[in-house]
């Protein structure tokens, strides 16, 4: 009696079979040396082992990208995505693919879910608040304004106390003229960085359009320019706090000599100081603040405005009719542009 033939044929072939370990780890070493075809070749074996595993599929899409296979990559990182949502290590692979494909908001969106499971968190965060904002920064840049501010209201939500992402929203906001949230966003990004200059400077561009804030703000600069005496910055904004609250014109003369004492060149500086002589009734040396503003920057048509103003008060009704002209020209062309 021989037997069965078809049985040792049967053991032979399992004995030849690599169990999903042994082909999972071979793709693995595989593709750490570089070796494409194995790992592929390895890890499209244990794909099918063991199907609903992400950790497979997530190594996979790195092989198929290294070989330029990217509808291949792209597939096996989309199935990685939908069977390990949980998986630190599968996101965290995820978002390397996902940055090295260009694909900045999935990259942060992987970071942000391996940030919620890592052991080194705050670093995890780090990186995570950096993808979203690479992920904006082009929207930004093309001043779309309000795709921007989805991505990084998703980006406050899931990695908070990013100073970047908040700077970012501020900016996003300030750009459609949506001020008091750029101003929670700005006072946001001083409270996790008060060192960063962005924010104040930006705040003080639209104190006028956010006067029940002003008292807090007020505070940020005061404690700005005292952290910062080198900078001429803290005393100029400190000013225009006042300024705007039409309060204390003599303190913010002062502190607007000291600020143009350390920098004569900023038009801003020049521009604040003429209104405080205009309520100072100082419509002389308010003028020539203004004359001094349109010398460093004459595309701004409040300067010129103010400017036409005090020549009349002066008797320069000639030159006050030039100044209206350049004004009404500057209005002009600025809704032209909007």
């Amino acid at each position: 009696n021989s037997g069965n033939p078809v049985v040792p044929a049967l053991l032979l072939f399992l004995a030849a079979s690599p169990t999903f370990e042994e082909s999972f780890r071979a793709g693995l070493t595989a593709l750490q040396r570089n070796d494409l075809t194995a790992a592929a070749e390895n890890l499209e074996t244990a794909s099918k082992l063991a199907p609903e595993n992400g950790r497979v599929w997530v190594a996979l899409s790195q092989a198929y990208w290294k070989r330029q296979e990217s509808g291949k990559a792209e597939a096996a990182a989309g199935k990685a995505a939908s069977l390990a949502p949980e998986d630190a290590a599968v996101q965290q692979s995820l978002a390397i693919y996902y940055s090295e494909t260009g694909q900045k908001l999935k990259a942060a969106r992987a970071q942000a879910k391996y940030a919620s499971k890592a052991a080194q968190a705050a670093e995890a965060r780090d990186r995570a608040g950096a993808l979203y904002f690479e992920a904006a920064q082009p929207l930004l840049e093309k001043q779309n304004f309000a795709d921007a501010i989805a991505v990084l209201r998703e980006a406050h939500t899931q990695v908070p106390n990013q100073a970047q992402i908040e700077l970012a929203l501020g900016v996003a906001c300030y750009g459609l003229r949506r001020f008091d949230e750029a101003a929670d966003a700005f006072l946001r990004t001083i409270a996790i960085d008060p060192e960063i200059e962005q924010p104040y400077v930006f705040l003080g561009k639209f104190l006028d359009q956010i006067p029940s804030r002003l008292p807090d703000v007020t505070a940020k600069f005061v404690d700005y320019e005292a952290k910062h005496p080198e900078s001429y910055t803290g005393p100029l904004l400190h000013a225009k706090a006042l300024d705007a609250q039409s309060i204390e014109p003599e303190t913010s003369r002062k502190l607007l000599e000291k600020a143009l004492a350390m920098n004569d060149r900023d038009a801003s500086a020049h521009f604040e100081l003429g209104t405080v002589l205009d309520r100072l009734q100082k419509f002389d040396e308010a003028a020539h603040e203004f004359e001094r503003a349109i010398a460093l920057d004459a595309s701004d048509p409040a300067a010129h405005y103010r400017l036409a103003r005090d020549y009349d008060r002066l008797g320069k009704h000639d030159a006050a009719q030039a100044e209206r002209e350049r004004h009404a020209k500057l209005v002009k062309a600025q809704d032209a542009v909007r």
